[in-house]
C-alpha cells in the first residue's frame, strides 16, 4: 500500500495485508499540525567536509522525538518516557552547514497496539521549501519494571489525536 504525505512530499510504501496499524491520515490530507523545533547548527556538528555529520540529523530527530514525547506525556524532561526507539531511517537531500537555522517538524503517522511510526522533515527555517532531511523511526511502548512491551495507552491515543489534527476525524483501520 502506498501513503504519501503532502505536508512532508513524501510517500511510503507498506507492505500489502499490514495489519494491526492505525492510519493518522487516511485520506492523505495536510494534517493541521506537527511538533516543531528550531535550532542552529553548531560547529561540532560538521564534519570534516563542513557539512552537518551523517549522525547529528540521527541526533536532531532523537531530541524532537524526546521532546514531543514528554509534551504529549506531560512527563518533566528529568524523568524517562516509557517508550523505545525501535528504529530509524534518514534520508539526506540538501547538506547544512555551520550557521544555518534548522526547522524539523514531527508527525506521528501510524498507531498500532504497542507500537507507532513518526515521521520527520528537517527544513530551513526562514525557508520551508528547502529540504535538509526526511526522517522515520518506528517506536514501542515499553514497561521497564516489567522489562516487557505494553499497549499504547488510550490517553497517548487521544492526546496525539488532539495535537496534531484539529478537527481530530476519526482513525481507520489500516487493512
Amino acid at each position: 500500500m502506498r501513503e504519501c504525505h503532502r505536508a512532508f512530499n513524501v510517500c511510503l510504501t507498506r507492505p500489502a495485508g499490514q495489519s494491526g496499524g492505525y492510519n493518522l491520515n487516511p485520506t492523505g490530507a495536510k494534517m493541521t499540525r506537527a511538533f516543531t523545533q528550531k535550532f542552529d547548527v553548531t560547529y561540532r556538528d560538521q564534519d570534516p567536509a563542513g557539512h552537518v555529520s551523517a549522525t547529528m540529523y540521527y541526533v536532531y530527530m532523537l531530541n524532537a522525538y524526546m521532546a514531543y514525547a514528554h509534551e504529549l506525556l506531560e512527563v518533566p524532561l528529568d524523568q524517562g518516557i516509557p517508550q523505545i526507539m525501535l528504529k530509524t531511517s534518514c534520508e539526506y537531500v540538501r547538506s547544512a552547514k555551520w550557521g544555518e537555522t534548522l526547522e524539523l517538524s514531527a508527525r506521528i503517522t501510524r498507531l498500532g497496539t504497542k507500537s507507532f511510526d513518526l515521521e520527520y522533515l528537517i527544513t530551513l527555517a526562514d525557508d520551508a521549501k528547502t529540504v535538509i532531511a526526511r526522517g522515520a523511526s518506528t517506536h514501542v511502548a515499553y514497561d521497564y519494571v516489567t522489562e516487557s512491551t505494553v499497549p499504547l495507552s488510550d490517553t497517548f491515543r487521544a492526546r496525539v489525536r488532539q495535537y496534531q489534527e484539529e478537527e481530530a476525524p476519526e482513525l481507520s483501520e489500516v487493512a
